[in-house]
């Protein structure tokens, strides 16, 4: 029996970049196929549906940001300098793969609810980091939630303005701003 290993993973590729360049909706079963080189019912042999392979996408995508996050986080050295390297990770994730990136910034309404609250996830890295940095005293007390949402938002919004062309500059070149930015955020 042959491994569709290599078929999904391609599927999956083809309908990232398809999803991201001309949105979930837009795309169809049949552009993702022909772009995989497969026929139509190939995809229901990986994925139950269009949109359960683009939840898929997202999900795996926003995981493999969250690991990338935390070994930032949960990495040696003073807060402040954590969170300056965690604003430039976050950065550095949009020009690695800016058609992932996108597609998760684009995709969070549709599929961010269905993420568990697991840690597994940028949003609960962030939060679990600041939490640690005020029960050390890094930084004031108050809700970790709220103080995550406001760093969280400070670097999505950044990168939303630079999606849609309101930000010249890619986020690299902001991220020392960005960070500082963060830092006011939580202090």
């Amino acid at each position: 029996m042959r491994d569709g290993a290599a078929t999904r993973r391609r599927i999956a590729e083809e309908a990232l970049r398809l999803f991201s360049a001309k949105g979930v909706d837009a795309t169809s079963v049949r552009d993702i196929a022909a772009a995989a080189g497969i026929r139509e019912g190939t995809i229901y042999v990986h994925f139950r549906s269009k949109d359960d392979l683009a939840a898929a996408i997202f999900r795996d995508g926003y995981a493999a940001y969250a690991r990338r996050l935390r070994a930032v986080a949960t990495g040696p050295g003073p807060f402040p300098e954590r969170l300056a390297a965690l604003a430039a990770a976050v950065c550095g994730l949009c020009e690695d793969d800016p058609v992932l990136f996108n597609f998760l910034l684009v995709a969070q309404h549709r599929h961010l609810g269905a993420v568990p609250r697991d840690g597994d996830n940028p949003v609960d890295v962030v939060q679990r980091m600041l939490a640690a940095a005020m029960e050390s005293g890094d930084i004031p007390a108050r809700d970790p939630a709220l103080a995550s949402a406001m760093v969280v938002g400070v670097l999505v919004q950044a990168a939303t303005f630079r999606l849609y062309g309101r930000l010249s500059s890619g986020l690299a070149e902001c991220a020392d701003e960005l960070a500082a930015a963060c830092a006011r955020v939580v202090s």
